[in-house]
């Protein structure tokens, strides 16, 4: 079953304004200035489309929770979740149902698993495990504080991060615990978190503080330890150095993003840094065979050259819409979906829109998934869709 990774983003401008002032009641201060209002999304102007959406189909699956809700793929089916507790099998090839399960909880995060088992959390920060043939409980598995992004799994095991900063290795037999870490996050940092990574042997795991870790996925020991930014400046704001975006990987290294801080090209071995540059990531991160394509916190789209982080382009033109997490089309552009429900495409050479198309009336907050040529996407009011491009 393939997964792919997708970060919670609390929009830029909204989450610093609630920071400064959830500082500020804590001071026991009287707020006498505010942070500028969010800035509104950026007019989008006509373009000369050269690539088109072709929606192959569409369906409504409910509302998505604050977590990471967005598809899971696998051979034959798209499955999906929604806040209230009801998961969704449906056919890749036709959006047709092919099962549903209601678990009347209400869930923090979306579908998550591998192809053995399929798993959802709930805000009493239970792992649900079910089977992705039928939808059917497996085990359930109680944990430590809730869950916002779907638990990930490979190599025989589960590992789950919740929000108190624990990681738990879970096996998947029974959902008992092989091991537990915990890096309790600082006194103040963003609402997303980033997925941990799975490789043969070991668990990447991208802190609030701006540490990298790599675990051994046997005793959850660690390997080695990257700092990527240290928390610098005089507020909790400016100290702010979050890794929130998932983390990507190939044969020549891991690449990661934080806020307020820096990308880097990290060597795998000993985790030691190849290249890092200035970066405040915003939504995430893409990874192809010659490239590193991040989202910034302003909405800037940029493509950096992976050997060396040299910026190739960018693409300043869609400030305020707080756009998802790039994704590659089969074609090699990039796509992303954005907070009035349109989807982008932007050309690989030179950043510039090509192709565009409303979703939904409302936010698409996960990253699109490709997989083959279909791009799967799912917007917070619950509308999932598949296209394929043409031209």
């Amino acid at each position: 079953m393939q997964h792919c990774r997708t970060g919670v983003r609390l929009e830029h401008y909204v989450r610093k304004v609630a920071l400064w002032l959830a500082i500020a009641l804590l001071a026991g201060l009287t707020a006498c200035a505010s942070e500028p209002p969010p800035v509104p999304p950026a007019e989008l102007t006509p373009l000369s489309a050269t690539v088109t959406f072709n929606r192959l189909w569409s369906t409504k699956a409910g509302r998505s929770g604050r977590g990471v809700f967005e598809p899971l793929i696998d051979e034959q089916q798209v499955i999906v979740a929604n806040r209230d507790g009801r998961i969704i099998s449906l056919s890749r090839d036709s959006g047709i149902q092919r099962w549903r399960r209601e678990l009347d909880v209400e869930l923090t995060s979306g579908v998550g698993g591998s192809g053995e088992q399929i798993y959802v959390s709930d805000t009493d920060a239970t792992v649900h495990t079910l089977d992705p043939a039928t939808g059917e409980d497996i085990w359930r598995a109680r944990t430590s504080s809730e869950i916002v992004v779907p638990v990930v799994a490979a190599y025989g095991v589960a590992i789950v991060r919740s929000t108190d900063g624990r990681i738990v290795a879970l096996e998947l037999d029974d959902g008992s615990e092989r091991w537990s870490v915990s890096n309790p996050p600082p006194a103040l940092s963003l609402s997303g978190y980033s997925r941990p990574l799975l490789l043969d042997g070991g668990v990447l795991v991208g802190l609030d503080d701006g540490r990298l870790l790599a675990l051994n996925m046997t005793t959850g020991k660690v390997i080695w330890e990257s700092v990527l930014s240290v928390p610098s400046g005089r507020s909790e704001i400016e100290r702010l150095v979050d890794i929130d975006a998932d983390l990507a990987v190939d044969d020549e290294g891991i690449y990661v993003a934080n806020y307020q801080g820096r990308a880097a090209r990290i060597e795998p071995s000993k985790g030691q840094v190849v290249w890092s540059v200035p970066l405040s990531i915003g939504s995430g991160i893409a990874l192809d065979e010659s490239s590193l394509i991040v989202v910034d916190e302003n909405d800037t789209v940029q493509k950096l050259d992976k050997q060396n982080g040299q910026v190739l382009w960018s693409n300043e033109t869609m400030t305020g819409r707080r756009l998802t997490a790039p994704e590659f089309t089969s074609q090699g552009d990039i796509l992303v979906g954005d907070v009035e429900g349109y989807l982008h495409v932007l050309s690989a050479e030179d950043g510039s829109a090509i192709g565009r198309t409303r979703l939904t009336d409302e936010p698409i907050r996960s990253r699109p998934v490709k997989v083959d040529n279909v791009i799967y996407v799912q917007s917070v009011d619950g509308v999932v869709a598949a296209y394929r491009f043409a031209g």
